[in-house]
């Protein structure tokens, strides 16, 4: 799922892989018997969806083997919440930029302006595809949005992925002190080294829409800053009408938990 040319299966989605480990919190569990415990239905494509979420945590190194049982490889604190687990594996998965996932997301946000038009998920693949993710297929889009959303990447309605980058950002800023203070220039600078699949695509000029987006999501929460001081040096956020900033100067860490 995670790796260089793999396939992005639909099945092991996180909320599944989040299961598996918390089966494993006081226990040690054999793969059969984990099946047993997870399974949710007799459909035999359930069975497939287990065992490749139990294939997940193990390359997320969330769980490991040990004589012949699979045991829990996290602090159990990790798995308290959605959250938790959100932040605990999201810097284990972008650290892997040959990933497929990886090039994916990447491809995204760089073209997040772009990807509105799209209404269906045979057309990300379509459009990836022309811009060298030549392996990607509609099934590998299938999974890879599962997990893209969990992480905080967009919103889904219907077969339209909105770009905003707000959660993927709150999460990063998280340990950051409140008040900090940042230039546009020290921003991106952060941004490029703490939310690496956006490195790409985010200058001193521009940013894409699915980082502003997310800029502009925890502005309007109070739980950020962005100002535009006149005369000074700025980034551009992506131009939206109707907004009252299309660009600034410094941004301020307000409340991020």
């Amino acid at each position: 799922m995670f790796k260089e040319n793999d396939n992005m299966r639909p099945g092991p989605t996180p909320e599944r892989v989040l299961a598996i480990c918390r089966l494993l919190e006081n226990n040690s569990y054999n793969q059969g018997e984990l099946y047993k415990l997870s399974q949710l239905s007799d459909d035999p494509t359930s069975e497939e969806a287990v065992n490749h979420s139990i294939q997940v945590a193990k390359e997320l190194d969330l769980i490991r083997e040990e004589n012949e049982k699979y045991v829990l490889a996290v602090t159990p604190s990790s798995l308290e919440s959605a959250k938790s687990f959100r932040r605990m594996i999201a810097p284990v998965i972008f650290a892997r930029s040959n990933s497929t996932f990886f090039k994916l997301t990447e491809w995204f946000i760089a073209n997040s302006d772009k990807v509105l038009e799209l209404t269906k998920f045979d057309e990300y693949a379509a459009e990836a595809s022309k811009a060298g993710l030549e392996s990607v297929t509609e099934n590998d889009v299938l999974g890879w949005r599962f997990w893209m959303r969990f992480l905080g990447h967009a919103y889904q309605y219907n077969r339209t992925l909105i770009p905003n980058m707000k959660i993927r950002l709150e999460d990063a800023m998280v340990g950051l002190p409140k008040e900090t203070h940042m230039t546009c220039t020290q921003f991106v600078l952060w941004l490029k080294e703490h939310v690496p699949e956006a490195a790409a695509s985010c200058s001193e000029t521009t940013l894409p829409l699915a980082v502003s987006n997310g800029l502009r999501t925890l502005q309007n929460e109070g739980k950020i800053e962005i100002i535009a001081i006149k005369d000074a040096i700025r980034t551009g956020l992506f131009p939206l009408r109707g907004v009252d900033k299309n660009d600034f100067s410094d941004i301020v860490i307000k409340e991020v938990s």
